[in-house]
């Protein structure tokens, strides 16, 4: 008997010996883990923080690009050349940044530029512009801009659509639109 009742000493010794160190170790597991999510919530922030700005840069380019090729807003004003430079700078823009965006967000951003440009056409040129010189809202070869043979910056073979255009643009917007975790009343903060 008095084995038994020494045996249950050991045993409440160890167990009032241990309990402070199980408690110890869940206090360092508790706090490296919350130390785990203040660092994953400031990487996330910083990212966001980061599409903000490339966002702030790149909207109004893909505005221009989708007046351009859609005939409104200030589609007149905006020469092929014009369009031309701005493919450029967003490109430039957005493949500096590519590392920040989801794999969905840039296959969106490549789907509009290939509605808007024929890309890798031929060697040592431009993309060609696959938005139509005409419209029913309006004719580029009437505007003051216009010289002979800008035709030849214009797809002769893969004309698109404006309706194309803007389909594509819509797509795009609502990509940037989850990358940037905008919502509306309709879809929650995060899916």
């Amino acid at each position: 008997m008095a084995d038994s009742s020494s045996g249950v000493a050991i045993a409440q010794v160890v167990v009032d010996g241990l309990t402070p160190l199980a408690v110890v170790g869940l206090g360092i597991f508790v706090a490296r883990a919350g130390r785990r999510i203040q660092q994953l919530q400031w990487a996330n922030q910083t990212v966001v923080a980061r599409r903000l700005d490339v966002f702030k840069d790149v909207a109004p380019l893909i505005n221009k690009l989708l007046c351009f090729g859609t005939f409104v807003g200030g589609w007149k004003e905006i020469t092929p050349r014009d369009a031309i430079a701005t493919k450029r700078k967003l490109d430039e823009a957005m493949y500096a940044n590519r590392l920040l965006f989801s794999d969905e967000f840039f296959g969106a951003y490549e789907q509009f530029m290939t509605t808007m440009f024929a890309m890798y056409a031929n060697t040592d040129a431009d993309a060609h512009i696959r938005a139509p010189i005409d419209s029913v809202w309006g004719d580029r070869r009437n505007m003051p801009y216009w010289q002979a043979g800008m035709e030849n910056l214009f797809s002769d073979k893969t004309l698109t659509t404006p309706g194309a255009i803007q389909a594509a643009h819509d797509q795009l917007t609502r990509h940037f639109r989850s990358e940037l975790y905008v919502t509306d009343q309709g879809r929650p903060l995060l899916s």
